[in-house]
Formats: C-alpha cells, structure tokens, sequence
C-alpha cells in the first residue's frame, strides 16, 4: 500500500514529554518556525533546533499579525530549499502554527508537518484537526481565516515546560476553548468539571480527545459533523475583529459563546436552564470575561460593519443568514439556521451589557 499523500488525515501522534528530549530524534535538514516570543522565555529552544543542523529557523512575531500574505511568503522563502520528504516544525501558538500549516501544504505541493504547540489554546485545539489559513484585508477590515487548508500534522510535541511561562490571561483562552468542547460535546464531564476543574495536562488530554473524535468522523467538513466545534466562532470572530484583534482569540470565543446562547434561548433552542447553567460554569471554571467587555466593543462599532464581517464568514448562507452553533443541552448542539433579524433583535442589549 502506498504511503498517505502528505497532510492528508491520519489520526493523532502526540507525543509528551520536554521539548529536549524530543527534539533529538527531529530529523536533520528541517526547517522550524518558531514565535519571537516564546524563543525569547524559552532561550534553549533555539540551540536546542540548531543541534540538529535544520536548514532554516524562521523567527514570526506571533500573534493574529502573523496569519498575513506576508508572513506566508517568509515561511515559502524560507522552506524553498526542502525536499518533499522534508520536515516543517511549527513551535508557537495557533497563528504561526496556522501559517506554518498553510506553508507545508504548499511547499513542494506537500511536506511532513510537526506541531509543536506552545500555548494551552493551540494546545487544545488549533494544533489539532488539519486546519491553517491565513487572514485577508477586505474593505479595510481584517478577515479572519478564509484562505485555508487541511493538511494533518504527522506528530504533536506536548511539551508542560512550554506552558509553564504562560500568562494568566493565556491560560484562561485556552480554557475557555476546551471548555467549549465539553459544554457543546460531553454532559456527564462537564458535570464532573463544575464539581471539580481539571488540571491542565487533563484539560489537553480531553479537549484534544473530544475534537479528535469530531474530526476522525468528517476529517475534512465534507459533511457538517465538524460545524459543532465552532460554537461560540460567530460572534466571536466579529468581536475579535471589530478589538482589531485586541481581544484574544479564546476571549473572544468565550463573549461569543455568551451571545450564542442568547440566541438559542431567543429561539427557543437552548432552553433558559441550560443558557444559565453553561453560563455560569464557564464564569467560574475557566473564567470567561463579563459582557461588558463585549458590549464595550459593540458599542464602538458600525453596524454595517458588523453586517461586513458576517457576511465574509465562511459559516455565512447565501441570504445572509448565519449558520450557528446553539446548544440544545448541556453536552448537545446542532446548527441552525439564523436570519439577520434575529441578531439584530438582540444587539441592544448586547450593546449594553445585558443579557437580552
């Protein structure tokens, strides 16, 4: 049988341990994006990759200014000289892990592509299920993520020692997000974690457990199953870009997760026990910020730029309706469909803070 083409689905090989120690069996020639910053708190990573006589080490600033065209054509230049059989390392979060997963599908139509995620965010989610894409300017708003790829990491470096120079505000957005997946995927855990949070090598462990189980069934959205893990991304994705990208990804998600409920009780989807329930699980468990921030960020905000970005989602229906994630029940969800009027009934009170 011929080997798989490269990037295409195969399931996860993660591998823990500390970034030493696994680096030394990184193949010779590869070539390694690396964050800025996490290089500079971690000051061994470097000689450590250099040990392995790689043929390029690309330093990005990371953060949502490295998922542009131009970072692309820095990791493109930098990785022109591997061979199909090559190795691309990304060491960073989820945006240079984002555009270092767009550059291995492209070079060379295809290259061997190793995730090393160094914040609990990538760690739980963006590091897992094939996805990259990179950002795009529109009518002077940055878009997020319409120009992607699925191409599947070979292995994944789950390194503790990585996570432990993380702020608290980086810990919480990756919380939030494998929070997400418990609330929208498995009742009876997320019961078990309002009694009792998990720690952080388990909260990897299960949200990368329950989105590998998603993605093992529709590994390339061919048909809607993976749509669930976008719960909370709609609004979310436009709060965060309406901040210019000042509200982190996971806080984002987290504020869009709070409107998205909203939403479901508007329509009767997410019965009121269970919007208050998810609620207040994820203000104490993880620590999702207040709707003020939100509104805070709503108010500033043209409304027909709102109309802008949601119609530049790619979740967007041909007749403007939004294709949204609601829960049903704790551990439930379904997508429906959302008609304008129905967000617009609801911005008011969002603008403000309240809940509608």
């Amino acid at each position: 049988m011929s080997p798989l083409p490269p990037g295409s689905y195969r399931p996860p090989n993660d591998r823990w341990g500390s970034f030493t120690k696994l680096a030394a069996k990184l193949p010779e020639g590869s070539v390694a994006v690396v964050d800025r910053t996490v290089a500079r708190f971690h000051p061994t990573l470097i000689p450590t990759l250099e040990a392995r006589k790689p043929r390029a080490i690309i330093q990005l600033v990371g953060g949502e200014r490295a998922k542009s065209l131009a970072s692309l054509q820095k990791v493109l230049a930098g990785g022109i000289n591997l061979p199909r059989s090559g190795t691309l390392v990304a060491v960073g979060g989820g945006t240079v892990g984002d555009v270092a997963t767009v550059a291995a599908h492209l070079l060379k139509r295809g290259v061997r592509l190793l995730q090393v995620p160094t914040t609990l965010l990538a760690a739980v989610d963006s590091s897992l299920g094939g996805k990259g894409a990179v950002d795009l300017v529109v009518r002077g708003r940055v878009v997020k993520n319409p120009a992607g790829v699925f191409h599947y990491a070979d292995e994944t470096w789950l390194c503790p020692e990585l996570y432990a120079t993380l702020s608290d505000a980086q810990v919480r957005e990756g919380s939030i997000e494998a929070w997400k997946m418990v609330a929208s995927l498995d009742a009876p855990l997320f019961k078990k974690y309002v009694r009792t949070p998990p720690a952080l090598e388990k909260l990897v462990k299960d949200a990368r457990g329950l989105k590998e189980d998603v993605c093992s069934k529709d590994p390339y959205e061919h048909q809607g199953l993976r749509r669930v893990l976008n719960f909370g991304h709609t609004f979310g994705h436009v709060l965060e870009s309406l901040s210019r990208f000042k509200l982190s990804h996971g806080d984002a998600v987290g504020l869009g997760i709070l409107w998205a409920l909203d939403v479901g009780r508007h329509l009767g989807v997410t019965p009121e026990s269970v919007a208050h329930d998810v609620e207040r699980a994820l203000a104490r468990g993880p620590g999702v910020l207040g709707r003020d921030r939100a509104a805070e960020i709503a108010q500033r905000a043209p409304l027909k730029d709102v109309v802008a970005l949601l119609d530049a989602d790619k979740k967007a229906g041909a007749n403007g309706e939004l294709r949204m994630v609601l829960l049903t029940a704790v551990g439930t969800a379904e997508v429906v469909d959302v008609m304008p009027k129905t967000w617009r009934a609801l911005w008011p009170a969002w603008t403000r803070g309240a809940r509608p």
